[in-house]
């Protein structure tokens, strides 16, 4: 495990001797600080105080081992613990396993660490040391060593333990960076392709709602004034009936011939049950058209021809057509119950945005249904407990879903966070829904429960501040 960053500057130092009286000579050298006295006198006599920064104390955290099985055991506990070793001294011949074998398996735990080997005479030469270890990076040192020459060793090659761990880290920090924003840019590129749908859905609402609605005006006109025509003609052949009835009793034969004719022609044509069914024909026809033009009023509230119109709104009006928009989103079997308050005030708002808002929440309900369900809506005031203050109203959208996991429920309104696909989900939809009903002055809640469902609760103002 790699180290925390405050730990990158490592001056833990491992030496592996089998002589007693060598291993507490390293510890000398490595552990102990300068003498600041003698130094502070030198600067003082040179008249440069400036220097004993130039001086810095080496001090190393020095662990002792007297054979290789041992220096390994600490080498393991090192690296369980998360605080590796960065140098290790090794003798050559030492009791047990030789210097190169300990090497080896102490490169088997830790591949980061400094090996210099030190001795002063040894049967392997550095060709039969890379052999044995698999590794051509370790230093040599012989001995007699200079103790400078353990400083420095231990000085330059803990700060190169403590670079190459920074260039790591940064390096895995860069590829995170990378990786975020190669994310950013999917998700950024499936949103705009998203908007421009969206965008284009809008421009053919409002091309067809236009060149629908005066063809289907003059057909809902022409069928009204047909109406009045249906009650005329039925007045009519009441009178007929009624003329008929009394040419009937009459002695006068040629009329009741002429009369016989004309009821035979009215059985053999139907034209009680044809006038009935004409009558139910253009009701028929009328009940359509106004479903038409209901279809039309839908489009022209979720194209964007009225994004920027702030005016008053029935909710339920605004929920019916996001229905009507979004009946064929999902392909499984999902049931609409609705409980709207009838008595609910209109409200202020910018419609399309709210449509927005209320596409978001349903389609999302609709893709956490695996197959069937429910999902509900219900409308109703909110009373404030502020003295003064207008009521508020709520919309609450519930399904029984898959739900949401209570870990995760803190998370669903930030940009960019979404459990599903790139191609699915941009991770925004809640994102902006949140701040659309915040820029309205309301606010927008969520409870959930994993395969119970998730229910959001939309507070609005009756007009905001703007």
């Amino acid at each position: 495990m790699e180290p925390p960053k405050e730990d990158l500057k490592n001056k833990r130092i491992i030496v592996i001797d089998g002589d007693p009286g060598i291993r507490e000579t390293y510890l000398s050298i490595l552990s102990e600080p300068r003498n600041r006295e003698v130094l502070a006198k030198g600067a003082e006599l040179f008249d440069d105080a400036s220097k004993l920064d130039l001086y810095p104390e080496d001090q190393f955290e020095v662990t002792l081992a007297e054979r290789g099985e041992v220096g390994i055991t600490a080498v393991e506990n090192a690296a369980r613990e998360s605080l590796p070793f960065a140098v290790a001294f090794i003798d050559m011949n030492i009791p047990g396993m030789n210097g190169a074998q300990t090497a080896k398996r102490i490169w088997d735990i830790d591949q980061d660490v400094k090996i210099i080997f030190v001795t002063a005479f040894s049967e392997h030469s550095p060709d039969d040391i890379n052999r044995i270890t698999g590794r051509d990076d370790s230093f040599y040192l012989r001995k007699p060593f200079n103790p400078e020459e353990i400083k420095q060793f231990a000085r330059a090659l803990t700060n190169e333990w403590s670079l190459e761990r920074e260039r790591e880290q940064l390096s895995e920090e860069l590829e995170d960076v990378n990786q975020n924003l190669h994310e950013q840019v999917e998700q950024q590129t499936a949103m705009l392709i998203q908007t421009e749908k969206m965008a284009s859905i809008g421009i053919l609402a409002t091309g067809v709602a236009h060149e629908v609605q005066t063809p289907i005006a003059e057909i809902s006109q022409g069928l009204s004034r047909m109406k009045p025509l249906i009650g005329i003609l039925s007045n009519l052949l009441d009178g007929y009936e009624n003329l008929f009835k009394k040419v009937q009793r009459g002695k006068d034969k040629k009329y009741q011939a002429a009369v016989e004719s004309i009821s035979k022609l009215k059985e053999h044509l139907k034209a009680e049950g044809s006038l009935s069914s004409l009558e139910n024909t253009i009701e028929e026809v009328l009940a359509e058209s106004n479903r038409i033009f209901k279809i039309i009023k839908d489009l022209k509230s979720f194209s964007k021809e009225d994004e920027a119109e702030y005016r008053l709104v029935d909710i339920h009006e605004l929920i019916e057509a996001t229905l009507y928009v979004i009946r064929d989103d999902s392909k499984y079997d999902i049931d609409i119950e609705k409980e709207f308050d009838e008595k609910l005030p209109q409200i202020k708002c910018f419609p399309q945005k709210l449509t927005q808002v209320l596409i978001n929440l349903l389609v999302n309900s609709a893709q956490a249904i695996d197959e069937k369900g429910v999902i509900s809506i219900k409308t109703e005031r909110v009373k404030t407990r502020r003295r003064g203050s207008e009521p508020k109203i709520r919309i609450t959208l519930s399904d029984n879903g898959c739900g949401i996991p209570a870990e995760k429920l803190n998370q669903i309104f930030d940009p960019f966070y979404t459990t599903k696909s790139v191609k699915t989900g941009t991770g925004l939809g809640l994102s902006i829904a949140y701040d659309i009903i915040k820029a309205h002055g309301g606010r927008i809640t969520v409870k959930s429960k994993p395969e119970e469902g998730t229910s959001f609760m939309i507070t609005l103002p009756k007009q905001m501040n703007i």
